[in-house]
């Protein structure tokens, strides 16, 4: 697990930091699928990377706007606002002019984008049953890195979520297990068993070759 800044008051600028290194990173791996896309001339296996591509922009596109999120989450902290009413003549709470800003319900939100970012990415790279060797990083480096910021991004929100007694923090544990299992999947996939070559191989290769020829009859001969 990421190591965490023990300060509290550094989680949130912390959680912007991995989610920035997070948007960066995306950008190599939505740049080479598209470039896949372009050159695929199967119909439905460019489809299939046009999905892929099409998740990771939306990734992209749901991490800005936390980004944001996370911002005013951390100058609402700084300034010390933290739903406070307006009052009455007698001091006390005056609810119709609602109140100001709910730094903690705000994080929560911001958490489940990243919730929400996690599982598109999944399906981003879910496996088709026609193309399954498609669900792999083009980018395993970068996409790697993306994965991991994201976890620990998600990290330093829910601790802070837990300093504020918020005991829903609790439900983004299966998050982070997605995240640490989709970038294992993903990013380092076991390699593929080489497949022993066709009897019509072996021919054409003998036909091609003569001295293939002499030297599978030299083996045949000795075997039998």
């Amino acid at each position: 697990m990421t190591e965490l800044p023990t300060a509290d008051h550094n989680r949130l600028p912390h959680a912007v930091t991995q989610l920035r290194i997070v948007f960066e990173q995306l950008g190599t791996e939505h740049k080479a699928l598209v470039a896949e896309a372009e050159e695929t001339t199967t119909k439905e296996r460019r489809g299939t990377v046009n999905r892929m591509a099409e998740g990771i922009a939306q990734a992209g596109h749901t991490l800005s706007h936390t980004v944001t999120m996370l911002a005013t989450v951390h100058g609402l902290k700084a300034l010390g606002i933290d739903r406070q009413f307006s009052k009455d003549a007698d001091g006390r709470d005056y609810s119709p002019l609602n109140s100001l800003g709910h730094p903690s319900e705000m994080l929560y939100d911001a958490a489940g984008h990243i919730h929400a970012v996690a599982h598109t990415l999944d399906k981003a790279y879910a496996q088709t049953r026609k193309y399954p060797a498609l669900a792999r990083a083009r980018r395993p480096q970068q996409l790697g890195m993306a994965l991991i910021s994201l976890r620990a991004a998600l990290e330093a929100m829910c601790a802070d979520l837990s300093d504020d007694q918020d005991a829903e923090a609790a439900e983004y544990a299966p998050t982070l297990t997605l995240l640490r299992e989709l970038e294992e999947r993903v990013c380092h996939p076991v390699p593929a068993q080489s497949a022993s070559p066709t009897a019509d191989e072996v021919a054409a290769a003998i036909r091609a070759n003569p001295s293939i020829a002499r030297a599978a009859a030299a083996a045949l001969a000795t075997t039998s």
